[in-house]
């Protein structure tokens, strides 16, 4: 990297690799049942997989980093009809799962620094995973249940992919500080990538379905950084009056939030709406808020035009938010109130789980690695459990091993300490990041405004990513990309911009200092 090189995203570096990342996902996007092509694609892939082994650390994480988002890890054609593709997510190898390819790419990268970068934040994370949740998923049987081989080990992805992404990321962004706007040039490009290529797939009504003839567009984990690049589309509009690039990244990624048909998506969404306004004010905000609203009604009447029939399956979805459904819908047996309406799932899920710990006395410090809860106080009808909401064996044993919701699984898996740690791990550097862009100086125009702007759309993804993506390995490696941005961003980024005032403790919990 030059070293004149500005403290700032640059425009064309995006660009660059928005164009490499198309090509990425065109050949991770090969299905297994196209021959000689799918054999082809699998050979690059793993070429640039090798190639991230071998190279210095800096070009080794940005590849990975693209592969790791440029690839799906859940494709389907239908709702029975499974096939894999040339992703890294779905390269198997033997009885070696895909997460464990991936993990050991990350653990690889531990040997190419010569310092790793772990503040007190992240060290109390890994005292915990690495204590608690085994010693409690002993004493509660998880551990040791028939399916542990599955269910610990998918437990386990927290500390597998979560921890070591953010330690390497954040050993990177601290050997120099111009690797923060590089990686998240990469972030940025692959994601508008992949989610254009998800559009035409939308469009051609390919993919995954939400109902019969009806494409959703992706079932992969990250489609919920459609929500960031929602945020940044808006962004251009608002810090950098691009008016005409801005619209057209909002009003595409919003027809593909709405097609998604999720209404937790749509929530966060909202979410991440309301966290904009404590973090401009409501002054700086009522244009912001403007623009997201007129872009989302944009979008969403986009989707009318394109594809009438997903509009109304989507409608009949967002419906139940306000609406709830039928009595005689309900696929969980539970009383009739708004919120289990809406949801019948998540609610019998938080009933169980709480008359479940409360029984076994582990609110506190969870069930552990394979921990499990029983529908002892909401019975799961057969129909939800075979191969739907639940794994098959769940019907099998009467014992479930995961809930669909991010503080209640935790809860379970961790009690009300490990929810509270874990939490830390975005709560405590986003709190820093809206610190600083709280200021209005960090809009100036002596400020890095590309970079600012970028790390605002993370921060308002900030729910997304902690609902949306923390059940799968490649949603736990975007999320540790996140949280590393946010800690050498609030920690190590000019204090010009931060007030003195608790500076130097925040700086301390996440182990950073200044330029």
């Amino acid at each position: 990297m030059e070293k004149n090189q500005p403290f700032n995203i640059s425009g064309w570096c995006i660009i660059r690799f928005f164009v490499f990342s198309l090509a990425l996902v065109l050949v991770s996007d090969v299905p297994n049942n196209w021959g000689g092509l799918y054999n082809s694609a699998c050979v690059i892939v793993g070429f640039l997989l090798f190639a991230v082994l071998v190279l210095p650390v800096r070009p080794a994480l940005i590849l990975l980093l693209l592969l790791a988002v440029a690839g799906k890890d859940i494709i389907s054609s239908g709702a029975m009809d499974m096939y894999s593709t040339a992703s890294i997510w779905h390269m198997q190898l033997g009885p070696i799962r895909p997460s464990w390819i991936m993990f050991g790419c990350l653990l690889l990268q531990f040997l190419k620094f010569q310092k790793i970068s772990v503040p007190l934040l992240i060290k109390l994370a890994i005292l915990w995973c690495l204590t608690v949740p085994i010693v409690t998923g002993m004493i509660y049987g998880g551990i040791f249940a028939d399916y542990a081989s599955i269910e610990a080990v998918t437990d386990l992805k927290i500390f597998l992919m979560l921890l070591p992404s953010t330690i390497l990321f954040l050993s990177l962004y601290r050997r120099d500080k111009r690797n923060l706007p590089l990686v998240l040039s990469a972030f940025v490009g692959v994601l508008l990538a992949r989610h254009l290529i998800d559009l035409v797939y939308f469009v051609a009504n390919l993919g995954p379905v939400i109902a019969e003839g009806v494409s959703r567009a992706s079932e992969d984990s990250a489609k919920g950084c459609i929500v960031f690049l929602v945020f940044f589309g808006v962004t251009m509009i608002w810090a950098h009056k691009r008016v005409l690039l801005g619209s057209t990244i909002s009003i595409l990624s919003v027809l593909l939030l709405v097609a998604y048909g999720t209404r937790m998506l749509w929530i966060t969404f909202v979410l991440g709406c309301f966290i904009l306004l404590f973090v401009l004010g409501f002054r700086r905000s009522v244009f912001f808020i403007f623009i997201v609203t007129l872009l989302t009604i944009a979008g969403g009447g986009a989707l009318f035009i394109v594809h009438p029939e997903s509009a109304k399956i989507v409608y009949s979805r967002f419906a139940t938010i306000t609406e709830g459904r039928p009595v005689h819908t309900f696929s969980v047996p539970v009383e009739d109130n708004l919120i289990s309406r809406i949801d019948p799932v998540r609610y019998g899920e938080v009933l169980n789980i709480f008359d479940s710990t409360t029984s076994r006395y582990t609110y506190l410090w969870g069930t552990g690695y394979g921990g499990f809860y029983e529908d002892s106080a909401v019975d799961f009808p057969d129909s939800l459990i075979d191969g739907s909401a639940f794994a098959n064996y769940s019907l099998e044993t009467g014992k479930f091993y995961r809930a669909h919701f991010f503080p209640v699984h935790i809860f379970l898996k961790y009690g009300l300490v490990g929810l509270l740690c874990i939490s830390a791990l975005w709560i405590i550097p986003g709190y820093a990041v809206f610190k600083i862009l709280h200021n209005k100086k960090s809009f100036a125009s002596d400020q890095p405004k590309m970079l600012h702007s970028t790390m605002l759309s993370l921060l308002l993804f900030l729910a997304t990513g902690m609902f949306q993506l923390y059940w799968s390995g490649k949603g736990l490696f975007v999320n540790g990309i996140i949280i590393a941005s946010f800690i050498v961003f609030s920690s190590r980024y000019s204090v010009s911009v931060v007030e003195r005032e608790g500076y130097v403790a925040r700086t301390k919990l996440l182990g950073g200092k200044t330029f």
